[in-house]
């Protein structure tokens, strides 16, 4: 990889309150999701389809977000999930160390839940259980009520089944049906359905709306000895993993830095500087997720269990650590980035006799770099290319992206991890800061080659967007490979997963060997445009 594609990518400049000014009155954001099954284990993933759009089509957003909300009007997991022409089916994986409890699982883009929180911020409950951090146990729970009459719409064969035989289900309705599923039901929850914000949550604040166009945003906020106010320094954050990718920016108004990662769409953490070295002060990333508290007149469900739900939750964590069969496109090529340069001079260092210190490589083979002591600390110069003499001023040292301000560690280190050096011998300008020449170098395995991180800096462990899946086709069929004891599949089928509608009215499916209450959903659309809900069920026996 030349590390120039990976260098450099779209800064914001300038958005702000007044970035969607033109744009608002025809870009309130619809979001709208759906998933097999409301009961989960830790580890498991929530399996999501998700549909953003504006009046006029798709949503020309191109991140959406998935996250479970606790009780205590906390985030304990977050998803960054690419969309493409507003669509997207992706997952949230549940963390291993969640309390069992009742969720909110939310989905929203950066800007939608300050729009029209109703349509903006839409949510349902799910049921997480973790084996180690049970629940409430009590002597004998509150059976829900589950409605029991099933939809007239829907046509089943058996009300009750044994493991391995069959179901047909057909849905006999005028209307357009749109999506199909048949997964376990959830015993501890009442009715599936969305919750609209208004019901649940305290008003939104007003924020300054940043729509992401290109790519996810990083938002942080930067203290320097307690202070809020805007400064003219530089920050740098890099961003690593596969790839590495360097961004700039200096606080706005209040005090918060933006950054657009554009085209750069997969990395594992970031590692935030200022310029010169200096102290960062108190630096912290903000979530995307709004803010929300819980009303006070709003009860958030209790979850409790009973002895006589051991058998059922044995055979639930079964199933959740049967993962279906699917693919990501985790080499997915980043969108090409605007940079303006190449580099002028390239070195393989394995073509050349390694030294024990990058100094001596660089006085052995670079001739467009000095080496040069002030004050008894040392320094490099790039050779202007242009004028044919050595800048004046010291260059952009960069180490897998990221900026060295202590160029007296980096020329005493050994570089038997290095992979190349690159020369950028011109006047070089990364958004608004001018540096005189850069000196690039690679590692190997992307991680530096064992150089430390400077005690300044802040590592910040911070994803980047989930990698598209890709052949999801066979996530929830029988494993043919297994013999029928061995199926312990929770969601029967969901024509989700073999596109955006259901394409035919009726499936069959095969009971696995979780047995319980299963529930049939047809969704469906009226000649209206109106979405309605068809539901039944059945039982495995």
């Amino acid at each position: 990889m030349k590390i120039i594609h990976a260098l450099f990518g779209f800064f914001l400049l300038g958005l702000g309150e007044s970035a969607l000014a033109q744009i608002q009155p025809n870009f309130e954001e619809t979001v709208g999701f759906s998933i097999p099954k409301t009961v989960y284990f830790t580890g498991e993933k929530i399996w999501l389809s998700i549909d953003v759009a504006i009046s006029s089509g798709p949503t020309p957003s191109r991140v959406v977000y998935a996250e479970l909300w606790n009780r205590h009007s906390e985030s304990v997991a977050l998803a960054k999930i690419p969309l493409q022409d507003g669509l997207a089916f992706n997952y949230l994986e549940i963390p291993s160390g969640l309390p069992s409890d009742h969720y909110l699982l939310r989905l929203f883009t950066r800007v939608s839940p300050y729009q029209n929180p109703d349509i903006g911020l839409v949510q349902e409950f799910v049921t997480v259980f973790n084996p180690h951090i049970p629940p409430k146990v009590v002597e004998s729970r509150e059976v829900l009520s589950i409605e029991e009459v099933p939809s007239e719409f829907l046509e089943f064969s058996h009300s009750s089944l044994s493991p391995g035989e069959q179901l047909r289900v057909n849905y006999i309705g005028s209307d357009s049906l749109i999506e199909l599923s048949v997964a376990v039901a959830n015993p501890f929850l009442d009715s599936r359905g969305r919750h609209l914000s208004k019901i649940l949550y305290d008003k939104l604040e007003a924020k300054a709306l940043v729509p992401e166009f290109f790519g996810h945003i990083i938002e942080a906020k930067a203290q320097i000895d307690g202070r809020d106010s805007s400064g003219s320094g530089l920050y740098f954050l890099s961003l690593h993993g596969k790839k590495s990718a360097l961004f700039t920016d200096r606080k706005n108004g209040k005090g918060n830095l933006l950054i657009d990662a554009g085209g750069f769409r997969h990395w594992d953490y970031l590692i935030a500087q200022r310029d010169e070295n200096q102290p960062l002060g108190d630096f912290e990333i903000v979530a995307p997720s709004p803010p929300t508290k819980f009303r006070q007149d709003f009860s958030f469900p209790t979850l409790e269990i009973s002895p006589s739900d051991s058998t059922f939750l044995r055979k639930l964590l079964l199933g959740s650590q049967i993962g279906g069969y699917f693919a990501q496109e985790f080499e997915q090529n980043d969108i090409p980035v605007v940079e303006g340069f190449v580099p002028d001079r390239t070195f393989l260092l394995d073509d050349y006799i390694r030294f024990e210190d990058v100094e001596t490589h660089i006085k052995e083979y670079v001739p467009e770099v000095l080496v040069r002591t002030r004050d008894r600390h040392k320094e490099l110069r790039v050779l202007n290319a242009l004028q044919e003499r050595s800048f004046e001023e010291s260059p952009l040292i960069l180490l897998d992206a990221m900026p060295v301000f202590e160029p007296d560690r980096l020329l005493r280190f050994n570089p038997s991890k290095f992979k190349q050096l690159e020369i950028y011998s011109r006047p070089f300008f990364l958004n608004d800061a001018r540096f005189a020449g850069v000196v690039s170098f690679s590692s190997f395995d992307h991680e530096f080659g064992g150089f430390p991180l400077s005690e300044k800096a802040v590592f910040i462990p911070y994803s980047g967007l989930q990698p598209p899946v890709m052949e999801k086709e066979r996530l929830f069929e029988v494993p043919r490979e297994y013999s029928k004891e061995t199926d312990w599949r929770t969601v029967l089928h969901w024509s989700e997963v073999f596109g955006r509608r259901a394409s035919v009215s009726g499936v069959t499916v095969t009971a696995s060997w979780v047995k319980g209450r299963y529930l049939i959903e047809a969704t469906v659309m009226d000649s209206s445009g109106k979405i309605k809900h068809e539901k039944a069920w059945f039982e495995v026996k």
